[in-house]
């Protein structure tokens, strides 16, 4: 076995696989529609995917918070969390 088959394994061991479905689905006209009350601001999809990167990398809140304003800036159609 060759030396960039070797770091290559090596490399990938620390690959990390997320699924972001929600992401290409983040519509919430749909989950709104026809909703009494306050709108929705996010999805499940998206709770669940925060809920598993704040478990995964042991994530105070505020860090989870900083977290999604970079997302937003990569992918402005995602919210941040914001208090209050």
């Amino acid at each position: 076995m060759g030396w960039r088959r070797v770091d290559e394994r090596l490399i990938r061991r620390g690959e990390l696989l997320l699924i972001l479905d929600f992401v290409e689905d983040y519509e919430l006209s749909l989950l709104n529609d026809g909703k009494v009350g306050r709108p929705f601001k996010i999805t499940d999809g998206y709770i669940v995917f925060l809920a598993v990167v704040r478990y995964l990398f042991s994530m105070p809140y505020r860090r989870l918070e900083d977290f999604t304003r970079v997302l937003h800036r990569l992918v402005p159609r995602l919210p941040t969390i914001l208090m209050g």
